[in-house]
């Protein structure tokens, strides 16, 4: 296998390693894993930024090929790779079968990443050890299976899943009105897709009960075991494609088969650097739009990497939007058949998932279902959407679905009652999802006037509404810090912000090598908004602290008793413009302290 992409007179040479010999080279500025239209992307805009990118791959006919690019930065390079397609879709059962065991050695393939400090320096193959400070994996439904001695889990966890999805191979319609340019047909109400040419016909069905997640015997292990495909799941959407073109019933016979694709928790591509270890960055769930999606992603990554900030927003795609917690096997197994029964379906702001819900939940949650509450989730927690006013018994407490397109929401009057309670009197919101850290050491002042564009030196007491911007300008985040001592601080950021954040921080410190020590105390306390033109005189009525104006002002910290319990941090921010408190109540009282809060309310 070689080939040449030629482009301003310097090329980019591709063959297979078993004829490299002394060719296998030494070092690197970035190796990509996976030559796949993910890692080729990233392997192209990395060369064409003037990084020597050494791409290690396994295809599907047993052939490691090794792609060393050195282009000049001045110099225009065109790649045209076209679409490639595995053997496993269109050859022979025995050539099938080939192919299967041909991946399954992929992932065998042995590569060893080494790290000092959880910093990226080599990666090592069977070809030799290849010195370089940045790693890309980008290797599809395999990410996260390279070993990496240095973490405790022996590999980076990434938060995201191969499943099946089943369609048919067969001989092509019997007409001679489908060519190759025939276009593809898509049924979205259907959620099937017809693929017609001159030579063959795939069909393709999403149906969630068809779709299965893939399985391993160990974790370490990155064989994984694949599903033989099932006519009788396959069934209902077999009905569907006879229903849309009713010429697929004459042809004589097709193969069921079961195709693989990685997806993620919220059917958002994963990119970026992985906050377990600098210099390690991945490319992976694309949730099968590799295609539409690869170049964007590619030139993105490419740009990440070689100017250490994205130049367009990537809030929704960095991998950093997830915890340790959603690469659980067990979390994305259940979540993604929904995913990718999805295929076909936008996804719109108010939508929930049904799958793999109650991950995350306050501890005053069954107090707040029982009141009526209706949950939805973000980044695993359950928090609290509206209340019903007349809750029954038995009912469902987690919203499922999204709202209708047209027409008054299913929540309207609930929410314009509540909103009539905080303005007009008090209410009280659950805000225990809220991203939250202790910052302390003898260097924290200087650390964070650095990274924070408003003065954060402050008296003791006091809170600062801020937020933390890159070289750009542009927003990591925004805060709220409360200086507790002299040398300790105490920031609440956006439910979404909690990797990011300690990511973003963990870096500076390092950095600027100063004496600062972060905590996460996220799952550490309830946070409860007291808000409305009321809450001064409900927060006076269950604390034995003043709570006027003079001696509790806007945008102070301080620590306060409320009933029997005691170190509670109250901030005069209630994130919402309206007067009131924010009360970071201990989870040991915090479901005695929500119940005397709802029993004083009463009055107001």
């Amino acid at each position: 296998m070689l080939s040449v992409l030629r482009g301003a007179g310097r090329g980019c040479l591709i063959t297979s390693s078993r004829h490299l010999g002394s060719k296998f080279t030494s070092s690197a500025d970035v190796v990509v894993c996976g030559g796949g239209i993910a890692g080729t992307s990233v392997a192209y805009h990395l060369a064409r930024r003037g990084q020597r990118v050494c791409l290690l791959e396994k295809d599907a006919i047993e052939i490691e090929f090794l792609c060393l690019f050195r282009i000049g930065c001045g110099g225009a390079t065109g790649v045209s790779a076209g679409l490639v397609t595995a053997p496993i879709f269109f050859q022979h059962v025995t050539t099938r079968h080939l192919a299967r065991r041909s991946l399954e050695l992929y992932a065998e393939l042995a590569q060893l990443g080494r790290f000092s400090e959880f910093t990226v320096y080599g990666v090592n193959t069977n070809n030799g050890f290849v010195e370089t400070p940045r790693f890309v994996d980008a290797s599809g439904i395999w990410t996260g299976t390279v070993l990496v001695k240095a973490l405790p889990y022996r590999h980076i966890q990434t938060a995201a899943y191969p499943c099946t999805y089943t369609y048919i191979h067969s001989s092509k319609l019997p007409t001679g009105s489908v060519t190759d340019t025939t276009p593809i047909f898509n049924d979205l109400d259907g959620n099937i897709m017809i693929r017609a040419t001159g030579f063959k016909t795939l069909c393709a069905g999403f149906p969630e009960e068809g779709i299965r997640p893939l399985a391993r015997h160990h974790a370490s292990q990155g064989v994984w075991t694949h599903p033989e495909p099932d006519w009788d799941l396959f069934g209902s959407s077999l009905e569907k494609l006879l229903h849309r073109c009713p010429m697929l019933g004459e042809i004589d016979h097709g193969d069921l088969i079961c195709g693989m694709e990685a997806y993620t928790p919220d059917k958002v591509p994963t990119v970026g650097q992985s906050s377990q270890a600098r210099g390690y960055y991945v490319m992976n769930g694309l949730n099968g739009q590799g295609l539409a999606l690869a170049g964007g992603l590619g030139e993105l990554l490419a740009n990440w990497i070689c100017d250490g900030i994205p130049d367009i927003d990537v809030a929704h795609l960095d991998v950093g939007r997830f915890l340790e917690l959603h690469a659980n096997s067990q979390y994305l197994m259940e979540r993604v058949p929904e995913i990718a029964a999805m295929t076909y379906r936008n996804i719109y702001n108010s939508h929930q998932f049904h799958t793999a819900r109650n991950l995350r939940m306050s501890p005053i949650y069954h107090q707040l279902r029982d009141a009526g509450a209706v949950f939805g989730e973000i980044m695993g927690y359950e928090r609290p959407l509206w209340f019903e006013q007349y809750p029954k018994p038995e009912r469902q407490a987690l919203f499922q679905g999204q709202d209708a397109l047209i027409g008054k929401p299913i929540w309207f009057d609930s929410v314009a009652s509540e909103y009539e309670a905080c303005r007009e009197r008090v209410g009280l919101i659950d805000m225990s999802s809220f991203t939250k850290y202790d910052i302390v050491g003898p260097d924290v002042v200087k650390f964070l006037q650095y990274l924070c564009s408003a003065n954060v030196d402050r008296p003791i007491g006091t809170t600062v509404y801020t937020g933390m911007q890159h070289a750009r300008g542009g927003y990591v985040t925004d805060c709220t810090l409360s200086r507790l001592s002299e040398t300790s601080y105490f920031m609440v950021a956006p439910t979404i912000q909690q990797e990011r954040c300690m990511t973003w921080m963990k870096y500076w410190v390092k950095k600027m090598n100063v004496n600062v020590h972060i905590q996460d105390v996220t799952g550490m306390y309830t946070a409860l908004d007291v808000v409305g033109p009321s809450s001064r005189y409900l927060m006076a009525d269950v604390t034995e602290m003043s709570m006027s104006t003079t001696d509790f002002p806007t945008f102070r910290c301080q620590e306060i008793n409320i009933g029997m319990a005691t170190g509670i941090r109250a901030i005069s921010v209630t994130h919402c413009g309206e007067l009131g408190w924010v009360v970071y109540i201990p989870n040991e009282v915090s479901t005695s302290m929500f119940s005397y809060l709802c029993f004083t309310q009463i009055v107001f």
